[in-house]
């Protein structure tokens, strides 16, 4: 497929690096990256953090928080099925914004959601109890099936002793993937957080760090977490290219994809966003997790990208607003200059799997 590309083929090792490629199936374009890079390092990148901060909980709280959190988050706007909304407080919030949100409000009721004693016994009507919107109803998919990951956290933290999150920190000594026992083994343990590309575990340490709670020794090994929205996002892009015709066709017709060629996709993007993070100076893979996934989910959307302008309804967070200003005040997507699907249709979907990792 010509010069400038990085093939990728296998998934995740059993630490944070990747394995060497093994199938031409999905490609990394490593000039794409670079032109990508540039761009990025002609801008100011906003930290990464959450949109919400939780001070009225303590330090064990937001670890149990989270941990759970991310358990239970995946496909919050599925294909073809109402995404997950509604209203908290005065606040409509989506996908995972209404989930943080809701489970804030839960734990505010009370503080036993928090525990893994409770997480050990819940049902999935307690589930789509915490969830539910009091005017859009139930709108969490698989209540049945979370609910599973749920109790199997509970249990597995139990089995250990383990109350607080914060005892897997203590227990691998703030070890992301080296020595043993280190984070990411620990994680995979429990069943929401068993996925081969690591998107869970990465993105719980990185709200950890984020909340200021937990510092690593081996802070290199944080990767990025990589979720449908980004592989949207770089499909079109171009930084990644689906090598296999047989894949392709899958995906630009919808198809099911396997688990496998889920996993080759899936590392390819995370091998280009390492890429673009050394290339661009940032060093911060998780920085720009934060920047690619709200852009992505807010400007590339499905059918109605914001390649030319966004319109009045685009939900970009403010402090990205600025990379989306150009000449004029027109507003875009912040990387339509050099996305090679702007302004061409049809443009490539992410690639459909049935999926609780992401």
């Amino acid at each position: 497929m010509g010069l400038g590309r990085e093939l990728t083929g296998t998934g995740v090792s059993s630490g944070a690096s990747l394995t060497e490629p093994k199938l031409e199936c999905v490609g990394v374009n490593v000039e794409a990256c670079r032109r990508l890079a540039r761009l990025l390092s002609s801008r100011a990148i906003p930290e990464a953090r959450e949109d919400t901060s939780l001070p009225w909980m303590s330090p064990e709280q937001v670890g149990n928080f989270y941990l759970l959190l991310v358990a239970i988050c995946y496909q919050t706007s599925p294909r073809g099925k109402p995404p997950l909304e509604g209203h908290v407080g005065e606040r409509h919030l989506y996908g995972w914004d209404y989930l943080s949100a809701k489970l804030e409000a839960a734990a505010r009721s009370n503080w036993a959601a928090l525990s893994p004693a409770f997480w050990a016994n819940i049902d999935a009507e307690q589930l789509r109890g915490l969830f539910r919107d009091r005017a859009l109803g139930d709108r969490l998919g698989n209540p049945d099936h979370r609910a599973l990951l749920v109790r199997d956290l509970g249990e597995q933290m139990i089995c250990r002793s383990w109350t607080r999150a914060a005892q897997i920190y203590d227990t691998c000594e703030g070890r992301i993937a080296t020595g043993s026992p280190n984070l990411l083994s620990s994680l995979a343990n429990f069943r929401a957080y068993d996925d081969p590309v690591r998107k869970k575990s990465f993105f719980y340490l990185e709200l950890m760090q984020n909340a200021g709670l937990w510092k690593y020794v081996d802070p290199e090994n944080l990767g990025p977490p990589i979720d449908y929205h980004e592989v949207r996002g770089h499909l079109r892009i171009g930084t990644v290219e689906v090598l296999d015709c047989k894949l392709l066709a899958k995906i630009r017709r919808g198809a099911e994809v396997t688990p496998e060629e889920d996993v080759f996709i899936r590392q390819a993007v995370y091998k280009a966003v390492m890429l673009m993070s050394e290339c661009s100076g940032l060093r911060n893979p998780g920085q720009l997790h934060y920047l690619f996934w709200n852009v992505f989910r807010s400007c590339c959307t499905r059918e109605s990208p914001h390649c030319g302008a966004c319109p009045s309804s685009c939900r970009l967070p403010d402090r990205y607003v600025p990379l989306a200003l150009y000449s004029g005040d027109a507003r875009r997507c912040p990387f339509s200059s050099i996305c090679q699907s702007a302004g061409r249709d049809p443009k490539l979907m992410e690639h459909t799997i049935d999926t609780d990792y992401y």
